[in-house]
């Protein structure tokens, strides 16, 4: 699939510079200061992703039945002001996070709009530019920090990196899509309430809720370690998850494509193709991580200097997840376009409420690794379940048709 390769190539090389900008940091941030990045990127993630990953995929689901075309400011305004409810709600962690806390404010409105930018993109299939926004943002960040762990490589703090990251993604943004959002209408206060009345009376209230859980749910690892661990544990896992998130591009870049895709195929027969050359990629995804897994004792010492020894047998969990993850989860594109978003949303509650359970009984015991292997078990939870719930919908369809 061109698309897939397109889009999983660009990916590819924005997520290796992003990955050995992780590496560098890993090494230079004081073990403090890297727990304190850490959380900080699992806070922008929850405040955006609950957010923003929710009204991007209802702007690809739900495009004609919301009537999007041309409102898009109106539909980007919603959001940044959900978020900036958000971080007024917030606003109690800036006693312990301080400044801190408004830089973290500032990167997930960044983050927002440059997600709505490469997602204007990805709705008209227009993939080279969905890939050269990430590439670009991935490129300038990686250069600045670069710049900046050069002139102050014994006092790098998280604070200065989210800062660079926050610019980095407010400038490729509006390169991408400033002229087109200008041409747009303004965002009228008419225009946003027919959206929110939309969304919260209609079915996609469901589909939003799902997503908004799901938001916290991708970040409830680091939230448990933060909660029950220590600095030790949080910088271990967190050190790991780096690791698995380069793993997780391509199931990344497999979305991308895939939502669009099945919700314009026009027949089941299309719909077929798109899923079995899924399958061919599975069969070329699994030996790729079980090799990453078992490099992965010589490797991430090499990478850390030996300060996260703990960190290879989290990562090795990690990767039967992916390996999970990969094979079921994209099989909810098809849930989505047949609207069973009241199923997607029951099941993503019952699967935190599994993760936030398993975090408790084994974070004090096993620290990192529990972490980890409670985000196999609840990600198996979601993934699977939803597999036989798509190919149920696919043999109803087929037996109607």
């Amino acid at each position: 699939m061109k698309a897939v390769f397109q889009v999983f190539s660009f990916d590819l090389a924005s997520k290796v510079l992003l990955g050995i900008l992780g590496m560098l940091l890993i090494r230079y941030l004081p073990q403090a200061e890297y727990a304190a990045y850490t959380l900080a990127l699992s806070l922008v993630a929850f405040s955006s992703q609950s957010l923003v990953a929710s009204f991007n995929r209802i702007y690809i689901v739900a495009y004609q039945k919301l009537r999007l075309k041309n409102t898009e400011m109106a539909f980007l305004a919603l959001q940044l002001l959900l978020i900036a409810g958000l971080i007024l709600l917030g606003i109690p962690l800036s006693f312990s996070l301080g400044s801190l806390y408004w830089i973290i404010a500032a990167l997930a409105a960044a983050y927002c709009l440059s997600e709505f930018s490469k997602t204007f993109f990805q709705q008209n299939l227009k993939f080279l530019t969905f890939s050269l926004i990430e590439f670009c943002r991935s490129l300038l960040f990686f250069c600045c920090t670069l710049l900046l762990i050069q002139l102050q490589k014994h006092e790098l703090t998280a604070g200065a990196v989210l800062l660079i990251q926050t610019a980095a993604l407010l400038g490729v943004s509006w390169w991408a899509i400033g002229k087109k959002l200008t041409n747009l209408q303004s965002a009228g206060f008419l225009e946003i309430a027919r959206f929110s009345s939309e969304i919260i009376k209609g079915e996609y209230r469901y589909l939003f809720a799902y997503f908004f859980i799901l938001g916290i749910f991708t970040q409830t690892d680091i939230f448990m370690i933060g909660i029950l661990g220590d600095d030790s544990m949080l910088a271990t896992y967190g050190s790991a998850f780096r690791y698995y998130s380069i793993l997780s591009l391509a199931l990344g870049s497999v979305h991308v494509v895939l939502l669009p895709m099945i919700q314009k195929a026009s027949n089941d027969q299309e719909l077929f193709e798109v899923f079995a050359k899924h399958k061919k990629m599975i069969l070329m995804f699994i030996p790729a991580v079980l090799l990453a897994g078992w490099l992965a004792q010589w490797a991430i010492p090499f990478i850390d200097n030996g300060k996260y020894p703990g960190a290879v047998l989290s990562f090795r969990i990690l990767c039967v997840s992916a390996i999970i993850s990969f094979a079921f989860s994209p099989h909810v594109n098809l849930i989505m376009r047949f609207e069973r978003f009241r199923f997607l949303f029951r099941l993503i509650c019952m699967a935190l409420a599994l993760n936030v359970a398993i975090n408790m009984l084994l974070i004090p015991e096993f620290g990192a690794a529990g972490v980890a292997f409670a985000t196999l078990i609840s990600a198996a939870a979601v993934t699977i379940p939803i597999y036989f719930r798509s190919k149920k919908l696919v043999a109803e369809h087929f037996s109607h048709s």
